[in-house]
């Protein structure tokens, strides 16, 4: 099969210079352009220094009629409210042309939902519901056969893989308590007045409290993968004094639980996932920054039991866990471009 040619619109943030970084390395794809509204014209390697001798491609702007005409695929790694204007432009150039789209933009399948979530109306409303959720070990039927591809948000990723477990096993009796804590990598690039790292690095709190946007993609999963509804659950997002990283930590109440059947449940969805590590005592952000890997580990005490996870939200919380959606998509071994261990320290 020959190689695939592959674009990128907005390249030059955090999550879209991870992408690019792993793009470049996978041995079956092209990386044919890289957008930026800011940096047109510059050398990729000049604006990310870190990629120097690893490309010669320079940023162009986001004019969809240049666009290459054999074009397979198509990321966004935009903000949100980005994608849904330029994605009906994007299929009326290139009808053929597949789409994977890191912004929260084609996750949820109601428009007032997503405009009561993101504060403004959407543009593409006719597109809502076309997009796979691109959950890849928890959805991978659907990626698989999908044209278009809607990345989850970290939060939710991050969550769902700590849940997810409490749900298959029907554990959840009315509600589920969640707090989860991100780096400050999360936040963008440009420095803004809250979530800045010098405002943030000596620093702890929370914010979006039971209101964050990531909330409605995680129930709407959770009600199709198990069709009900009939649960509460209350997430408080933290800013964590670190970088990279989400770790979340599930709670519940079941006093028929037990640890062992806990622990069981979490082996049985999981052992056999090449990116889902089950550990002993709890995940580590450490062990899994800068990978697409994901730590998970449960307790069961007294009818409490706890789940937890963490991941990079960079890689497997963005840009990883859209390569891996690539390689399910195309019939790719799933690791391809993604089999980096880690660091230590």
């Amino acid at each position: 099969m020959r190689k695939i040619n592959v674009g990128i619109i907005g390249g030059a943030g955090y999550g879209g210079s991870e992408l690019i970084k792993l793009l470049l390395f996978h041995p079956k794809v092209n990386l044919v352009f890289v957008t930026s509204r800011r940096h047109g014209g510059r050398r990729v390697s000049e604006v990310n220094r870190f990629l120097t001798e690893s490309t010669d491609l320079r940023f162009v702007e986001p004019d969809i009629s240049a666009f290459p005409g054999d074009t397979d695929l198509v990321f966004f790694a935009t903000p949100h409210g980005v994608s849904m204007t330029m994605v009906p432009a994007l299929l009326k150039a290139l009808p053929d042309v597949r789409i994977i789209d890191l912004s929260g933009d084609f996750r949820l399948r109601d428009p007032h939902m997503w405009s009561r979530f993101y504060k403004k109306e959407h543009a593409a409303p006719d597109l809502l519901g076309t997009f796979a959720y691109g959950l890849s070990e928890l959805n991978r039927e659907a990626v698989g056969g999908a044209r278009y591809i809607a990345n989850p948000g970290c939060f939710a990723t991050s969550v769902l893989f700590a849940i997810y477990p409490l749900f298959s096993m029907n554990a959840v009796i009315r509600d589920v308590s969640i707090v989860s804590v991100t780096g400050s990598s999360g936040s963008g690039e440009l420095p803004k007045d809250v979530t800045h790292h010098p405002v943030r690095a000596v620093n702890f709190k929370s914010y979006k409290i039971l209101e964050h946007q990531h909330l409605p993609e995680i129930k709407q999963f959770l009600n199709d993968s198990f069709a009900s509804g009939d649960y509460e659950l209350g997430m408080v997002p933290q800013s964590g004094p670190f970088v990279r990283g989400i770790y979340t930590t599930a709670v519940l109440y079941n006093e028929a639980l037990s640890g062992d059947g806990l622990e069981r449940g979490l082996h049985e969805l999981y052992a056999r996932e090449r990116f889902i590590r089950i550990v002993e005592g709890s995940p580590e952000i450490a062990h899994v920054r800068g990978t697409n890997y994901v730590e998970v580990s449960c307790c069961c005490r007294g009818g409490f039991a706890v789940s937890m996870s963490a991941i990079d939200n960079l890689v497997r919380g963005a840009s990883g866990q859209a390569v891996q959606n690539m390689n399910i998509m195309y019939g790719f071994d799933e690791a391809e471009g993604l089999g980096f261990p880690g660091m230590r320290p």
